[in-house]
């Protein structure tokens, strides 16, 4: 995809157009960074009533379990009053899905092991290991590879 830029002094202060032929995933991107301009780069845990903020690059991976969200971190998981679709939608590129249960800090991947069955195993940098879902190998490929 091509980006061109296109500067109109006519256009009010507060008026921004983007045209484009079809819809693409970066529309909704831009959209967001107009919505949000600020995204934060923290995220809010909770532990019995008090709330604390850990920035992204802290966190392993987010995971779900009985029925709660967790970020799992250096300290050990923290609970996160947030739904994970809810996390992903606002997460920088680098985190991914890898399951329906579990989101995970690609940068916080030590190495990629391909199993017989379809799956990729992810050794983390802490010595936690991760497992796709065979419904989620395609997509961390193509990530991966830049397909």
């Amino acid at each position: 995809m091509e980006l061109k830029v296109e500067y109109d002094d006519s256009l009010p202060d507060d008026l921004t157009i983007l045209r484009t032929k079809s819809h693409h995933s970066y529309v909704d991107k831009v959209s967001q960074l107009f919505e949000d301009p600020f995204p934060s780069n923290m995220i809010i845990t909770q532990e019995g009533s008090s709330f604390s903020p850990i920035e992204l690059n802290q966190i392993h991976f987010f995971f779900t379990e009985n029925k709660a969200v967790y970020a799992n971190t250096e300290s050990g998981k923290q609970k996160v009053q947030e739904r994970l679709y809810e996390i992903e939608s606002r997460l920088p590129s680098h985190f991914v899905r890898i399951s329906r249960f579990e989101i995970v800090n690609l940068q916080w991947v030590k190495r990629f092991e391909y199993t017989f069955g379809g799956r990729i195993i992810l050794h983390l940098k802490n010595d936690e290991t991760l497992y796709t879902t065979r419904s989620y190998t395609k997509k961390i490929k193509n990530i991966l590879f830049r397909k």
